[in-house]
C-alpha cells in the first residue's frame, strides 16, 4: 500500500507552503514528492495576509483511475501515481478549496472561503452548486447572513484579504461526501452534517466544532474531532456510537508532549486528514505531519509514520492507495 498526502506549513513563504507526498507505507520510505504552489493566477504574501495557512499549500485528494486530484487554495492540480503532472481543473467558484468526493464522473467539493458545495465534471465546469447561506432552514435556524457574491466573475482571488471567520453567517463548510445519492455537508463551525437533498440536519453535534473530514464508511460515518483530537464514530442516522481518543495511546502522546517549537500550541495534534484503507482500517493525520493506522473496530493503533517534527507541518489530505 502507498499513501498519498498534502501538508500545509503554518507561517512559510507561500512558494513552500506545502507538498504532495508519496510513501511506502511498508517501508516508510518517500517515494516522490512535489511541492504545491498556487500560480496562474499566483498568489503573493502581498495578496494573501493571513500567515496561518490559507493560500499555502496542499487541500484535500482523490483518485479517478490512476491519476491524483489535488486540491490547492483556487485548484485542483492532475498527477500521475509517480507524481508528474498531467494538468489543472480551475473554476471561478474555487475560493479556499478544502475536501473533495469523486462521484463516479464528477467531483463535488468544498469551496470553504465562500461557504459552497461546488459539483463539476472533470474538465472543471459547473454542474450545480450548494449554498448554506441561502437555505432558509439554516439562515432560521443559525441566524445566517447570506453571502454577497457575484457567482458570474471570476472569484478566485477576490477573497484572500477576507477572514471568513469573521464573517456573522459563515458556515465553514470544508467537506463534501455522496451516500445513496444524497449530498451532504459539513459546516464546520456548528459541528453539523447536513443533508442537502432531504434538507434536513443528520448530525448536530456541538462537542466537535471545528471538526474537519466526512466519511461514509460502510454503517458508519467518520469525522475528525480536530481540536479535540480524536475521531468521532456515528451511526447511518447520526447517533454517537464512540470515539477514539488519539491521546489514549502511548505513541501519540509522546509526539504530542515532544520537545518541539511551540510555533503555535493550539496546533499541536490538530486533527485533519481521514482516508479509509479498507472496511475495517483508517488512516488519521495530524500535526506535526503524522500517518497514524487505525483498526477502527477494536480501536487499536497498529502504525504510525511522522514526516515532520516540526508543529507547523500539518498534514491535510490524505489517501490510502491499496
Amino acid at each position: 500500500m502507498d499513501v498519498f498526502f498534502t501538508t500545509v506549513v503554518r507561517q512559510a513563504p507561500i512558494t513552500q507552503g506545502g507538498e504532495l507526498v508519496r510513501v511506502d507505507w511498508t517501508t516508510k520510505k518517500v517515494i516522490a514528492k512535489k511541492p504545491l504552489i498556487p500560480t496562474d493566477p499566483p498568489i503573493t504574501e502581498k495578496d494573501d495576509p493571513n500567515s496561518r495557512g490559507n493560500a499555502r499549500g496542499g487541500r484535500g485528494i482523490i483518485r479517478q483511475g490512476d491519476t491524483l486530484y489535488v486540491a490547492i487554495y483556487h485548484s485542483i492540480l492532475l498527477f500521475n501515481t509517480a507524481l508528474n503532472s498531467k494538468g489543472k481543473i480551475t473554476n471561478n467558484l474555487f475560493v479556499g478549496l478544502h475536501e473533495m468526493y469523486h462521484n463516479e464522473d464528477t467531483v463535488w467539493l468544498a469551496s470553504t472561503a465562500i461557504d459552497g458545495a461546488i459539483h463539476i465534471d472533470l474538465q472543471g465546469n459547473l454542474l450545480e452548486s450548494w449554498w448554506p447561506r441561502e437555505n432558509r432552514k439554516l439562515q432560521q435556524l443559525f441566524a445566517l447572513d447570506s453571502l454577497p457574491i457575484n457567482k458570474t466573475i471570476d472569484n478566485r482571488m477576490l477573497w484572500l484579504h477576507v477572514q471568513p471567520s469573521k464573517q456573522p453567517g459563515h458556515t465553514h463548510l470544508n467537506a463534501v461526501a455522496v451516500r445513496k445519492g444524497q449530498m451532504c455537508v459539513l459546516l464546520n463551525r456548528f459541528g453539523l452534517v447536513y443533508n442537502t437533498i432531504t434538507d434536513s440536519i443528520l448530525i448536530e453535534d456541538p462537542s466537535i466544532i471545528g471538526c474537519h473530514n466526512l466519511v461514509f464508511l460502510g454503517d458508519k460515518i467518520l469525522i475528525n474531532d480536530s481540536k479535540g483530537k480524536r475521531v468521532v464514530v456515528y451511526s447511518q442516522d447520526g447517533k454517537f456510537i464512540n470515539e477514539i481518543d488519539l491521546l489514549s495511546f502511548p505513541e501519540i502522546l509522546a509526539i504530542h508532549n515532544a520537545d518541539i517549537d511551540d510555533y503555535e500550541e493550539k496546533r499541536r495534534l490538530f486533527v485533519r486528514g481521514l482516508s479509509p484503507i479498507d472496511d475495517k482500517r483508517i488512516l488519521v493525520g495530524f500535526s506535526p505531519a503524522t500517518i497514524v493506522e487505525i483498526e477502527l473496530y477494536s480501536g487499536r493503533l497498529l502504525d504510525v509514520y511522522q514526516y515532520s517534527k516540526d508543529v507547523a507541518v500539518c498534514v491535510h489530505g490524505l489517501l490510502a492507495w491499496t
